[in-house]
């Protein structure tokens, strides 16, 4: 099989997204797939839909560039990884033999526990409440039946680490509806920014495809603990035996690479 891990920046890259790319691009080769990062990539001209004009989230959506790429059909598996999920020094598991296993279309991690964070702080505008009215408003508009959890919440799901196949890949440059209508739709809702981003655009999609949970050791996260605030905020860290640790730490961007490798690697 002809497997490849793809990762983006648009912009000048910081510090801390070089660490990462460079060590991704390590477990790549530890791994023995290929790797490709692009810098301020463009969007290809035939694809059926367009990246442009999408809000203050428009370089987020570059994440699908090798759905509608024709030089990326040549693989049999896709990795799209964020340049802020690094992997730990100690991994050598493969993420491609394990997504082969699962026989599914596209694969991502999902984020446990944000049901239970969001029902209890309204961190900006996201919030149980909202994504209820979110997941109102996809169902109502693209007739897809959102996942909910056993107490009734929308589950929610980490775009920063999302495995394709080839026939997901082929299956999304067919039913993926339009970026610019999504946004669209999310702006004139009364919702917070945050829903016009591909993270929640992935997720209102996701009920189009056979797609399935990838272990969550390849999306652990790391990030400040909500309702917090100052200097030395706590870190809620759930990390657990992880293989990729996505590191959600406000100024993590500027890190160096020792510091982005202590924190992965290292207990607090």
């Amino acid at each position: 099989m002809k497997n490849l891990i793809y990762q983006f920046w648009e912009g000048q890259p910081t510090s801390g997204n070089e660490a990462g790319v460079r060590l991704m691009k390590e477990y790549a080769d530890r791994i023995g797939v290929e790797y490709v990062f692009e810098l301020n990539p463009s969007w290809p001209e035939n694809a059926r839909i367009k990246r442009k004009n999408l809000g203050r989230y428009n370089p987020h959506y570059g994440a699908f560039k090798p759905i509608f790429d024709e030089s990326y059909s040549k693989y049999d598996n896709i990795l799209f990884c964020d340049t802020d999920v690094i992997p730990v020094d100690r991994c050598s598991d493969n993420i491609f033999e394990e997504f082969v296993d699962l026989d599914i279309e596209l694969g991502v991690c999902e984020e446990w526990m944000q049901p239970e964070l969001r029902s209890t702080y309204n961190m900006g505008g996201i919030s149980t409440a909202n994504d209820k009215r979110w997941h109102q408003i996809i169902q109502n508009t693209y007739n897809n039946k959102m996942p909910l959890d056993d107490k009734g919440r929308p589950r929610v799901f980490n775009s920063g680490c999302v495995m394709y196949r080839a026939d997901g890949r082929k299956k999304a440059k067919e039913v993926f509806v339009d970026f610019k209508s999504y946004c669209s739709l999310m702006a004139t809702s009364g919702l917070p920014a945050f829903y016009q981003g591909d993270q929640n655009y992935l997720g209102s999609m996701l009920p189009r495809f056979n797609w399935g949970l990838m272990d969550y050791k390849w999306n652990s996260q790391i990030f400040y603990q909500p309702g917090t605030t100052g200097d030395n905020r706590p870190i809620s860290d759930y990390r657990k035996n992880p293989c990729f640790v996505h590191v959600q730490l406000r100024g993590a961007d500027n890190y160096s690479m020792e510091r982005l490798r202590k924190v992965v690697n290292d207990k607090f």
